[in-house]
């Protein structure tokens, strides 16, 4: 019986171990952005501040992406689609958001040159702002997003 549990313990060390090394691997891409303005993620608000971005599942079909600030107090993952750059490639890395009168809403996220990005989900919120904003076009502000320091 000792030697089931002993077994059982070293199975489950073995697994402990071999688990933490993808979230190191992770904690690599985050990267970081100082939003002068306070936003939006879904319907959950944010100050302005300084926040680490970073690519949950970075394997999945639907990456999930973290919003955390910089003191850990505040946080958000939310599930993200693909979106194309409609032809060039993005160079910069950085966040888009939506801005509808005072209101931001972070709307996409570019990491690294590629053609790719991530869109997050319009939260009800938004999509009641955008009906009062009838024909008027939200305006579009970039925030660039930079590497975590290590």
């Amino acid at each position: 019986m000792k030697k089931l549990y002993a077994g059982i313990f070293l199975l489950f060390s073995l697994y402990a171990i071999l688990a933490a090394a993808p979230v190191r691997a992770q904690s690599a891409g985050e990267q970081t952005a100082s939003i002068t303005f306070s936003f939006n993620v879904g319907d959950k608000t944010f100050p302005a501040g300084r926040y680490r971005v970073r690519r949950v599942n970075p394997a999945s079909d639907r990456v999930a992406l973290e919003i955390k600030s910089e003191d850990g107090r505040l946080s958000r993952v939310a599930l993200t689609s693909f979106v194309r750059s409609g032809g060039a490639t993005e160079r910069q890395p950085r966040l888009v958001f939506t801005r509808y009168g005072e209101q931001y809403f972070l709307a996409q996220v570019w990491t690294h040159a590629q053609d790719e990005g991530l869109a997050l989900p319009t939260s009800r919120s938004e999509r009641t702002l955008a009906r009062k904003a009838g024909e008027r076009a939200p305006e579009r502000t970039s925030v660039a997003l930079g590497r975590r320091p290590r």
